[in-house]
């Protein structure tokens, strides 16, 4: 029998923290029930992706997610974290979020009935020490738009710092005639895989739930 009580959510076994200020990943986690903390890492990524740059996508959505862990990780011994990262690939080549409306349209306007690709990584350190990581990726095929549908739905949703120009767990979704692959990984990160392996880790289960 219920004793009235509101659960709220699930207490990991050990702390967790987000390293990342991407809102959408901190919204899967909410969404999740996972409690945590969210410290976003000072890694210079732009450096770090010249770096990196000959590297496969798969490989390099992984080092930039790792590099945010591992500098978070390194500060906060005791704390589970996890880093992600996500990169738009159109033609091969690393599609970055366009910063303006003007960028966001003339991205559109070249993704518009083609198929592009959502490579998204996650990694979970401690004690600045890596546990786990893993990428995906996802295939994208977008309905071949109107100029004017373009700069509607610009203007509607304004998605100047989302990879791809769109956001897809809103009305973004509409942009699309298919996809081939996981929802969570479109936002940013696989999130499925992500809540298995802290499962795995004795981080998290359904018994951990409670309401502070």
């Amino acid at each position: 029998m219920s004793d009235g009580s509101v659960l709220s959510g699930i207490n990991p076994a050990t702390p967790i923290i987000l390293a990342s200020g991407s809102e959408s990943r901190k919204i899967m986690l909410e969404d999740a029930g996972i409690k945590f903390k969210t410290i976003t890492s000072e890694v210079d990524e732009d450096a770090l992706k010249i770096k990196i740059s000959s590297m496969p996508f798969d490989k390099q959505v992984i080092e930039l997610a790792k590099a945010k862990a591992e500098v978070v990780s390194s500060n906060n011994p005791g704390n589970i974290v996890i880093g992600g990262d996500q990169m738009c690939i159109f033609e091969n080549k690393v599609f970055d979020k366009p910063g303006s409306t003007e960028k966001a349209i003339s991205n559109l306007k070249l993704l518009s009935g083609t198929t592009h690709f959502q490579h998204s990584g996650v990694c979970i350190f401690k004690d600045g020490m890596p546990l786990w990581e893993y990428s995906e990726v996802v295939e994208m095929n977008m309905h071949d738009l109107s100029e004017e549908e373009i700069i509607n739905y610009v203007k509607l949703e304004n998605p100047i710092h989302a990879a791809g120009a769109y956001k897809f767990e809103s009305v973004g979704c509409n942009l699309f005639s298919s996809v081939d692959g996981s929802s969570y990984t479109i936002r940013g990160m696989p999130l499925l895989p992500l809540l298995n392996e802290l499962r795995n880790l004795k981080i998290i289960d359904l018994n951990r739930i409670s309401n502070n």
